[in-house]
């Protein structure tokens, strides 16, 4: 009974042998060292993919995403959608000043210093700007990948080529007295205003823009300057609404033609 039981013993563990060498165990491919003087771009990405110490991000607008297609595993962190004047405010200028900075705890709960970061846009302007902000915050693994259409790896997802999100906003605030004001914004692909349209609505649902509204006031027309102003002069609704509430404007000589005043509600409107 021994001899039987030694002998199934020695069977079993040639099988197993056996089984070892026919169907051997992958070996974990070896991390490559991601280091902080590296040029990474993105004819080199898939050889860095899937790694839980690297954070991948995409800057594009949400709907670029469905519209041209993604690259998997980036996660989307619109540079003009959600860090422009929420956490940084540029004046439509790329090139970064300390001072543009003004909520630094949205960029430091967003981007994990401990990780290598990735971007990439349509191109490389926005990764740029933001790849500044970072490394004055302290970030020192940041790495421009280049733009979208530059890549042809096997992550690659195609877009739908049509999806749009919209281009544009409204907003209404209404006052204690009944009277309603309403804006209209549209906005080019970097968010910046190129149309505006103001309107007042009293307590009964008449415009004030209506023609023969007052005797003493062309509400139509005073609007229509302030908004032709704001257009030409401003490039977010953030910029606006600051301009508004300061407290040391106690003229309107900068807009010319301009006599209707910023009430707190019409300056409340601006800050939705």
């Amino acid at each position: 009974m021994k001899k039987i039981l030694l002998l199934q013993l020695v069977l079993f563990s040639v099988l197993l042998t056996g089984c070892k060498e026919k169907y051997p165990l992958e070996e974990e491919p070896e991390l490559i060292e991601i280091n902080s003087e590296d040029f990474i771009t993105m004819d080199m990405l898939d050889q860095y993919m899937e790694r839980s110490d690297v954070q991948y991000v995409d800057l594009r607008n949400i709907d670029a995403k469905f519209n041209s297609g993604y690259i998997r595993f980036f996660e989307s962190i619109p540079f003009f959608e959600y860090l422009d004047n929420r956490a940084f405010v540029r004046n439509g200028t790329y090139e970064f000043n300390a001072d543009q900075i003004i909520n630094e705890h949205i960029i430091k709960g967003i981007f994990d210093k401990e990780k290598a970061i990735f971007l990439y846009a349509d191109g490389c302007v926005r990764s740029g700007y933001l790849r500044d902000v970072l490394y004055h915050l302290g970030y020192e693994r940041v790495y421009i990948l280049g733009g979208f259409y530059e890549y042809e790896g096997e992550y690659k997802v195609l877009g739908d080529g049509s999806f749009n999100l919209g281009t544009s906003s409204y907003l209404v605030h209404v006052a204690n007295d009944g009277i309603t004001y309403r804006l209209g914004a549209t906005y080019d692909m970097t968010k910046s205003i190129i149309g505006l349209r103001i309107d007042i609505v009293d307590s009964d649902g008449i415009s004030m823009r209506s023609e023969n509204y007052s005797n003493t006031v062309n509400y139509n027309e005073q609007l229509t300057i302030l908004e032709d102003y704001i257009v030409s002069q401003y490039t977010n609704l953030y910029t606006v609404h600051s301009y508004l509430s300061d407290d040391i404007l106690d003229n309107y000589d900068d807009i010319d033609g301009y006599s209707l005043g910023f009430d707190q509600d019409l300056i409340a409107l601006f800050g939705k």
